[in-house]
């Protein structure tokens, strides 16, 4: 667990409560209580300040974050030296970011950054696959978990990529005609 435990709720210190604000996340439902505490033994609570990078987009590390107190921001780097890159989406409380370099093992595909105070569970992916060696049942039920949470969002980027899509067409016609 984090070492300034002062400064943590007192509810996110024990594996039984932590395993309560687990069993609420897409990515562990379906889990029994001795699996969730089981996880959440694995994993270490970390608080951010604001305006301060939680990962940072090509660096290598391979962990996952579930934000439990505050909100993140996540940003993708601009294309050129002026472009200070784009807000892709704000998370809270309940959602999980890092999930691809936790499964890949490549660098981050985005910087996060805590938009105010944050706090986070953090699971290493290294401790969570050798924990899943041991566990074959365990590591299928989240991996399928995983797949879904994942294809969601996959079908939700779609959706979005038609809609800008339509619009970037209209606007062209638009421009076109003008």
């Amino acid at each position: 667990m984090a070492k300034d435990e002062e400064v943590i709720p007192r509810e996110y210190l024990t594996p039984e409560r932590g395993a309560v604000l687990l069993e609420n996340l897409p990515i562990f439902v379906g889990f029994s209580k001795s699996d969730l505490i089981k996880i959440y033994s694995l994993g270490e609570l970390r608080l951010y300040k604001p305006g301060s990078n939680i990962v940072i987009e090509g660096e290598n590390s391979v962990g996952m974050y579930v934000v439990l107190e505050g909100q993140v921001g996540i940003f993708k780097a601009g294309r050129g030296p002026r472009d200070e890159g784009h807000l892709l989406a704000h998370l809270g409380s309940g959602m999980c970011f890092g999930e691809m370099s936790f499964i890949d093992h490549k660098p981050r595909s985005a910087t996060v950054a805590a938009q105010n105070k944050v706090l986070t569970y953090f699971l290493d992916g290294g401790v969570w696959q050798r924990a899943m060696e041991n566990d074959p049942g365990l590591a299928l039920r989240f991996y399928r978990n995983f797949a879904e949470v994942l294809s969601v969002r996959l079908r939700s980027l779609d959706e979005q990529f038609i809609l800008s899509q339509k619009q970037l067409w209209k606007y062209s016609l638009t421009r076109r005609e003008a």
